[in-house]
């Protein structure tokens, strides 16, 4: 089973779950003066996200295929092949459950009042994974809906062929 990492220090921008409460209120109030999901949601997608990177031992900083460990195979072999070459030209970080979707969770979460630390490190750990993955299989995931939820992260990347 993913079991998250204890952080051991303090990141001044760790994200609390007052604070997720407040972009899930943020959400509603600019829904409700007529702000499309897509502009509402984006700072709850970006807190969501660092307080499950936090959670799970990362830095709060934007997202870089340097920060993490699960490569893809196809990955690691045009690492290996290209190592001179530019992260940004061949790979990318992908959410196993899209950012979008992840903080949708969230929100949902929230509109029960069932927003606390205990099960929000429990979607953390079973929907938030972050892989690196190559601009073909980044295309592969595209063919599949990018905004697809799958009941794992897992599922989602063996869905479009990729293997670890």
């Amino acid at each position: 089973m993913y079991r998250p990492t204890v952080i051991t220090r303090m990141s001044k921008n760790k994200i609390t779950i007052d604070q997720l409460r407040l972009a899930c209120r943020h959400v509603g109030e600019m829904q409700k003066q007529g702000v499309t999901e897509n502009l509402a949601i984006r700072t709850l997608e970006l807190f969501a996200n660092i307080y499950a990177k936090l959670s799970m031992g990362g830095r709060p900083s934007p997202d870089h295929v340097s920060h993490y460990t699960l490569w893809s195979r196809e990955a690691r072999r045009l690492k290996k092949k290209k190592s001179n070459g530019k992260p940004k030209d061949m790979f990318r970080v992908e959410h196993g459950t899209p950012r979008r979707a992840f903080a949708r969770m969230v929100l949902d979460l929230y509109n029960k009042d069932r927003l606390n630390e205990k099960v929000m490190l429990k979607i953390v750990e079973d929907h938030w994974r972050v892989a690196v993955v190559t601009l073909k299989e980044d295309q592969r995931l595209n063919k599949i809906a990018r905004s697809t939820v799958f009941p794992t992260p897992e599922e989602r990347w063996a869905k479009a062929g990729i293997r670890f």
